[in-house]
């Protein structure tokens, strides 16, 4: 991938790192292997909370240039909140702040949760509709 492409996204990544860096980390992982456009599942957990619910009250998706394609916060701050985030399915306690996109396949693309903690997964979607961590 080109640095200029790639640039916007890694700057994004930099600005929420800075930004929380005195949060605890929230894990961010897709729910399978198996994810696939157009509405991938992701799976949220935080480690300090020994089981309990993860701590977060914005989710957003983001492409590399930076451009948010999804965007839901919670409508009160501090509720319980689920492990388990579908692409473009507002969950319980949220409201649409900017409506989901259609993911584009050969695209990479970012998911962000941020509240109390916060975490990141840099995500590609392939030619085949698969959705797959951009490392793997």
């Amino acid at each position: 991938m080109r640095l200029h492409r790639v640039l916007p996204l890694a700057l994004v990544l930099l600005q929420v790192a800075f930004l929380t860096a005195c949060q605890p980390p929230l894990d961010v992982t897709l729910a399978s292997s198996h994810e696939r456009l157009p509405s991938p599942a992701f799976v949220v957990d935080e480690p300090s909370q020994d089981g309990g619910p993860p701590r977060y009250d914005v989710i957003r998706v983001v492409t590399e240039e930076g451009k948010t394609v999804w965007h839901v916060r919670a409508v009160s701050f501090g509720g319980t909140r689920g492990r388990r985030i579908v692409y473009g399915e507002v969950p319980d306690g949220f409201e649409m702040v900017e409506p989901a996109q259609q993911l584009q396949s050969g695209r990479l693309y970012s998911i962000g949760v941020s509240g109390e903690a916060s975490g990141a997964l840099p995500f590609v979607t392939g030619q085949d509709g698969s959705v797959r961590p951009e490392k793997e």
